[in-house]
């Protein structure tokens, strides 16, 4: 007999899903009838196998956005809250996935839970889809029954993270708008306009300048040996990713960036934002502190950053508690520090925690607005010493070529 698949209100509304063997959709039906149940669909798996025969080529190549999962989490939260049981909750969920690559995702979770897996067990299967903070929440829902809380918890910091992202793309347009402009400029120079100088200045015969030196040679090796620059570019990326791929490069580069003046202070402040913000949403679920240093840890995105929060193992075993290693790190503000001192003392580590992380995305947000405005001095500035150079380069010979004239 062929295998149906249905969805189905019971007696107190909620929704219920399963699976049965029958002769046809309408013997279905009567056993939901039965069984006190109220189909709401009923699918043959037979026609659902045929339709997903059907192979997208592209779809290996789509992504899952950041904007669909936010919505799939703060829905998951809505329907935990009203007790729809969690096969009811991935089988509507299913319905509304607008991404085919993301209905496939929710369906197997929906087949690894029918397995005997846990929500998180079936998410930590889809790393691609659900990173380790993600699983790691769900798990202390679980744990803790307070899924819809949690999963709100998370949608509210996954669209933190979307809106910094956002910000900082959006302050970062406008120089890499000057940017290219400026290399599509010295571009068509190069190529067009200071060849027609060159044959000028080498039928005068006249002692050239320095700067008309440079720019010469640079002129001569853009055209005659592009292909050793564009190799030299290649091989220095290829040697930095793949020097920034072992733990030392990775460490020293991660360092790099909160040394660096401008995006230093940004990267630092989004580390703390976020290692507070996980830490708080986590102990707040009932996660034990050993288990939240781990997954922070492996969250946060600074290597550096992350291998102090490893350290914290060690103290918090000890009994030593969190402020003082911090502090010995040189790295950590003072003020997560005394936040964090504050909160072991009065036993409200959760509720500083979340004021740390108010305070650091208010501050990330107020350095990203700014970010234009500090670096377009220096892209004028770069700018302005470029245009000198060349009209040196260009203007110094042709004014000693009208002095020999006259």
């Amino acid at each position: 007999m062929p295998l149906f698949e249905y969805k189905a209100r019971d007696r107190m509304g909620a929704l219920v899903a399963g699976s049965m063997n029958a002769p046809d959709a309408e013997a279905v039906g009567s056993e939901l009838d039965r069984l006190g149940h109220f189909p709401v669909t009923i699918k043959s798996t037979e026609a659902e196998k045929e339709e997903g025969d059907k192979v997208d080529p592209f779809e290996r190549f789509q992504k899952i956005t950041n904007k669909e999962l936010v919505l799939f989490t703060r829905q998951m939260s809505t329907l935990f809250n009203a007790g729809i049981p969690v096969l009811g909750i991935l089988v509507a969920l299913q319905e509304q996935a607008s991404s085919p690559k993301f209905k496939k995702v929710i369906k197997q979770l929906q087949v690894d839970i029918e397995g005997g897996l846990s929500l998180s067990e079936a998410m930590e299967k889809h790393p691609s889809v659900f990173d380790e903070l993600y699983v790691s929440m769900i798990a202390a829902g679980e744990a803790g029954g307070v899924m819809d809380n949690l999963l709100k918890r998370l949608a509210g910091l996954m669209e933190r993270q979307m809106e910094n992202d956002a910000k900082v793309k959006a302050a970062m347009s406008y120089p890499k708008m000057v940017i290219s402009a400026m290399v599509i400029a010295v571009s068509i120079l190069m190529w067009k306009v200071v060849p027609i100088f060159v044959k000028m200045f080498e039928k005068a015969k006249i002692e050239l300048p320095l700067a008309t030196k440079i720019l010469i040679a640079s002129n001569k090796a853009f055209f005659d040996y592009w292909y050793v620059l564009l190799g030299g570019l290649v091989l220095v990326i290829f040697i930095f990713k793949k020097y920034t791929a072992t733990e030392k490069g990775r460490y020293q580069w991660d360092m790099f960036m909160i040394k660096v003046p401008i995006m230093g202070p940004i990267t630092l402040r989004s580390s703390m934002a976020k290692f507070a913000r996980v830490f708080g949403t986590l102990q707040a679920g009932g996660v034990s502190i050993l288990e939240i240093l781990s997954v922070t840890a492996r969250v946060v995105d600074n290597v550096v950053i992350s291998s102090i929060i490893r350290g914290l193992r060690d103290s918090v075993q000890e009994g030593t508690g969190l402020a003082a290693p911090l502090k010995q790190s040189g790295l950590i503000p003072p003020l997560v520090i005394q936040m964090i001192a504050a909160g072991e003392e009065s036993g409200s580590l959760d509720e500083m925690l979340e004021k740390v992380a108010d305070y650091y995305d208010e501050e990330v947000d107020h350095a990203v607005k700014n970010l234009s405005t500090m670096i377009e001095p220096i892209l004028l500035l770069f700018m302005a010493a470029l245009v000198l150079f060349l009209a040196l380069a260009i203007f110094m010979p042709m004014w000693d070529m009208t002095k020999m004239a006259g």
